[in-house]
């Protein structure tokens, strides 16, 4: 490929958790890659290395945030809870009435969901069609839990025979309640070319109503498993449009311990340095990629 300027690349960019924006930053975001390698020696050839074995890769992330808001604080710190006073989560509910047919589609919250008959690829907002309506249903709920798309990862969603019961606010960050706020109430569902065949509550969710009061509650957080915890960490440089991820760093499994320091100072933002770790994929083994989620 032939030399371009264009190719000199600077700039910042959002930054992204499952989905969810975790706001403004100060200070710029740091991505490292590290590679530890055993080098081969023989007596022969005496302290000259033959031959390099990589051993292992490890990859961090460091984010600056600088909005310390208390959805913040939770998503990032493992251990912690957020407790509301009043107000309630809205919600809703996708119907799968008899089960659809191939390219059949339904719309989540503007995300386009298609149902196909043998495969069905995830990344792309794809769900396979089971031998049942409920068994369509369940395909749908798991789609829908580990989607990436900030669209649909804004709520959560569970299962009982053929009725997907959505919930707004991600449940790992907001508890079972949800996220007690009218703003769930713009989420919307729509049936696409499904037809009658899946039936929804409503245009949007309904019942979201802002909580009275708000409190991070935070425990030692000794013997917590971070992995189970790991979500897709997504870097998104702020020239390209949301659909652009011709230039995103993604970590799909990425995970941090929490940590907080900031200062209260009346010349400073308090701005808190949060690191995530990496993990490899059980399965692909992949730890990052660029250039398009995993």
């Amino acid at each position: 490929m032939a030399s371009n300027t264009r190719n000199v690349k600077l700039g910042v960019c959002q930054v992204f958790l499952k989905g969810q924006d975790l706001g403004y930053t100060k200070g710029g975001v740091e991505v490292s890659v590290t590679t530890e390698t055993h080098e081969v020696n023989i007596d022969q050839f005496g302290k000259t290395a033959i031959n390099q074995l990589i051993m292992g890769r490890d990859l961090k992330v460091k984010v600056p945030m600088a909005e310390t808001t208390l959805e913040n604080l939770v998503l990032t710190m493992p251990g912690t809870t957020l407790v509301e006073t009043g107000g309630t989560a809205a919600t809703g509910t996708i119907t799968i009435a008899t089960n659809p047919a191939t390219s059949d589609t339904i719309i989540v919250n503007g995300t386009t969901v298609t149902f196909k008959t043998t495969t069905a690829d995830a990344t792309k907002n794809e769900v396979l069609i089971g031998a049942t309506a409920s068994d369509t249903a369940a395909n749908l709920n798991k789609f829908l839990n580990e989607s990436n798309d900030p669209g649909i990862a804004a709520a959560t969603y569970t299962v009982a025979a053929a009725v997907v019961s959505v919930k707004y606010g991600n449940v790992t960050i907001y508890g079972t309640t949800g996220m007690k706020s009218t703003e769930g109430n713009a989420f919307t569902l729509a049936t696409g070319t499904a037809g009658v065949k899946v039936t929804v509550s409503g245009a949007t969710l309904s019942g979201g109503a802002n909580s009275t009061g708000k409190m991070l509650t935070a425990e030692t957080g000794v013997g917590l498993e971070l992995l189970s915890r790991a979500r897709e960490l997504r870097l998104h440089p702020v020239d390209k449009v949301a659909s652009d991820l011709s230039e995103d760093f993604i970590v799909p499994l990425a995970g941090t311990a929490g940590a907080l320091s900031f200062a209260y100072k009346v010349d400073d933002e308090r701005v808190y340095n949060v690191e995530f770790t990496g993990y490899p994929d059980p399965v692909t083994k992949r730890l990052f990629t660029v250039g398009g989620r995993a």
